[in-house]
């Protein structure tokens, strides 16, 4: 497998490839950067089963957590492509960064959660409590609109921020009272005495979505290049359903965890299939969460104007994709 280093710094991209990974000219290479998140698996599977190369594609992926690095390098033109929860969209569409959404990935169903103490039974009890999370992400997200339905506000909980993946160490650390966070850190948090999830989407699945984002620009320059991205990825869950142990043991070895952890990381996740993905009742379910995740942001001053959901989506290339998959 060819070893690939990538760092965003700011709005600067940096590769470092050896020199065993030299692929022939005529393949078109693609970038996409992510966060840590156990349901993009299937992007590493398609890689290593040689699905994108296959299909005339060079994929190189981008570990990077902080999502203004990754709107920067948008804004900049050196980033290609990422995947991400749809806040992080609503939040790029609000700062006028050059990108859309494509493909809907997958939903959450259970894979993030409240966890909390023994002492807190209800969303009620975390008010004037010390709740860790990490901030302008989907963590906030989930939190903020599980107290919208509830009617509470964030300003009756005492905040704690940190990166995503030091959320969890926090609560262990019984620095606070619950951590809102996402798979695998879930698990890790659980592993304090007497935590317990708290909420999770499984109740709500509907509110984190996660999608395939593409620079506008190089979506207009490289149709074919973004659909092979994507039949990719379809490839990949297919390969997956059906050699699910080789799949998770190549997968696995991206997260650093077991491939029986892997396994049980994506029960808690739906990937959204072909048909799903131009149901007009998918769309209408899609355009309203948006809208309300980005009135929620606006409300709670972190974004500055409301983006126009209708013009965030691009469904041609999928819309083709599963018509010649008939």
């Amino acid at each position: 497998m060819k070893r690939i280093n990538v760092i965003i710094i700011g709005a600067a991209l940096v590769l470092g490839l050896s020199a065993c990974s030299v692929q022939p000219k005529k393949l078109t290479r693609i970038s996409i950067a992510s966060q840590e998140w156990v349901g993009y698996g299937p992007f590493y599977l398609a890689q290593e089963k040689g699905f994108f190369v296959q299909d005339g594609i060079e994929v190189f992926f981008i570990d990077e957590e902080l999502d203004s690095n990754r709107r920067d390098a948008f804004k900049a033109g050196i980033l290609d492509c990422e995947v991400g929860t749809i806040d992080l969209l609503v939040s790029k569409r609000a700062q006028n960064t050059p990108v859309i959404a494509v493909l809907e990935l997958d939903c959450s169903f259970g894979g993030d959660a409240i966890v909390a103490d023994k002492s807190i039974k209800s969303l009620n009890d975390l008010i004037g409590k010390r709740i860790v999370f990490s901030r302008d992400d989907v963590s906030e997200t989930f939190i903020s609109y599980l107290f919208h339905k509830k009617g509470l506000s964030l300003k009756d909980i005492s905040i704690i921020t940190r990166p995503p993946d030091k959320v969890a160490d926090v609560f262990l650390g019984k620095e606070a009272e619950a951590v809102v966070t996402w798979e695998p850190w879930v698990t890790r948090a659980l592993a304090r005495p007497g935590a317990h999830i708290l909420v999770s989407t499984r109740q709500t699945p509907e509110v984190i979505i996660d999608t395939l984002n593409v620079r506008e620009d190089f979506l207009k320059n490289n149709p074919q290049a973004v659909s092979a991205l994507m039949r990719g990825w379809f490839k990949a869950i297919e390969y997956l359903k059906d050699h699910p142990e080789e799949g998770s043991r190549i997968i696995a070895r991206h997260y650093k965890i077991t491939p029986l952890a892997y396994r049980q990381s994506i029960e808690r996740l739906k990937w959204i299939g072909y048909k799903e993905q131009i149901d007009p009742s998918q769309a209408k379910a899609r355009k309203e969460i948006f809208d309300l995740i980005a009135q929620l942001k606006f409300n709670n001053g972190r974004i500055s104007k409301l983006p126009d959901s209708e013009n965030s989506f691009d469904s041609v290339l999928i819309r083709k994709i599963y018509e010649n998959s008939q």
